[in-house]
């Protein structure tokens, strides 16, 4: 059985502690990857408990050592938040739920209240699922200690669609920061109510992509003071950014947000990452994902791992990671070779 306790205190310990010289792997895993790598249907690892938490203790048994961002996590691909407005949601059995625009139009959106994460949607459902595994969840020591969430504006994408959220904040402007600034909210109360299920917490996930595909002018207007906000509200957790995007032009807007660690995309070279966010965030990445942990072999993924590590005491601290999470179709036996050169 793997100590997660043990593994979330040296990742902790490495963050808090902006440790250049020390590393370990931390990886995000979700409904994408888990059910395939567990052999299950998606609807099953959804829905039945049983199936689920095999999966979460098979990964955390094959891969010791390793931090899971944010660990035995409870989601619904993209759907959670989204699904507090009611959007309608197709489900499939080989892969994450698709989640289809609002059905209305963005000034039926600002007439609706805030999502309540207790009462609307999906939400209620995944808060459950925290508290009725929690007791097996502790036996394994698997105990969940970081609540996640999308950010606002993939939240905002979701609803509106993302080309169409994209022409409204450069068409209806005042509109699109009146949506966000309740999303934003949603984002907060979310994450509070997930971490109030959860006995000594460490830290938040805000994964948002859609921040990289805008301007920075675009970005300080509509993005950096949503995730600021966010962040602010949990001062004293780890705040862990996840945008995959490859897009540098954006990382010194987001060395402003408060984040403590960085997941970015393989393509953002860790030189440029460094330089541009200073020496304070924790860089998490940036294997990368298809080309090597999906499609290469070990001795490929050894290789590219070795390369990674020769880099930590320029651009540390630095926690190994694909350029992203785990993406469908990874060989466990890829992400156990990335995690035995680091362990030894």
């Amino acid at each position: 059985m793997s100590d997660n306790r043990q593994t979330l205190s040296e990742f902790e310990r490495i963050v808090r502690g902006k440790a250049a010289g020390k590393t370990m792997v931390a990886l995000i895993v979700d409904s994408p990857w888990l059910p395939g790598y567990a052999g299950a249907n998606t609807l099953d690892f959804y829905f039945d408990v049983r199936i689920w938490l095999d999966a979460h203790r098979k990964v955390a048994d094959d891969l010791p050592g390793v931090a899971f961002v944010p660990g035995s996590w409870v989601e619904f691909g993209m759907a959670a938040e989204p699904s507090g407005w009611g959007v309608p949601i197709q489900w499939m059995q080989d892969s994450p739920c698709a989640v289809h625009r609002y059905p209305g139009t963005l000034d039926g959106l600002l007439e609706i209240d805030v999502p309540n994460p207790e009462a609307d949607g999906l939400m209620p459902a995944i808060l459950r699922r925290y508290e009725t595994a929690g007791p097996a969840l502790a036996k394994a020591q698997l105990s969940p200690r970081m609540a996640a969430c999308r950010g606002p504006l993939a939240i905002a994408s979701h609803l509106l669609g993302v080309t169409e959220f994209l022409m409204a904040t450069q068409m209806e402007a005042d509109k699109c920061l009146a949506l966000l600034d309740k999303v934003t909210q949603l984002c907060i109360n979310w994450l509070q109510r997930q971490l109030a299920r959860m006995t000594e917490p460490i830290g938040v996930l805000v994964l948002d992509d859609v921040v990289g595909m805008m301007s920075p002018a675009d970005m300080e207007k509509f993005a950096l003071p949503h995730l600021r906000r966010i962040f602010e509200s949990f001062g004293d957790l780890i705040h862990i950014y996840h945008n995959d995007t490859p897009n540098a032009n954006m990382l010194s807007g987001l060395a402003t947000i408060g984040m403590d660690v960085f997941n970015f995309s393989h393509e953002v070279d860790i030189a440029r990452a460094r330089a541009d966010l200073g020496p304070d965030v924790v860089l998490m990445g940036n294997i990368p994902p298809l080309d090597v942990l999906v499609r290469g072999t070990t001795d490929d993924v050894r290789k590219a791992t070795r390369q990674l590590l020769d880099k930590a005491d320029r651009y540390g601290p630095i926690l190994i990671s694909p350029g992203g999470g785990v993406s469908p179709g990874t060989p466990i036996e890829n992400l156990k070779a990335m995690a035995e050169v680091v362990n030894d």
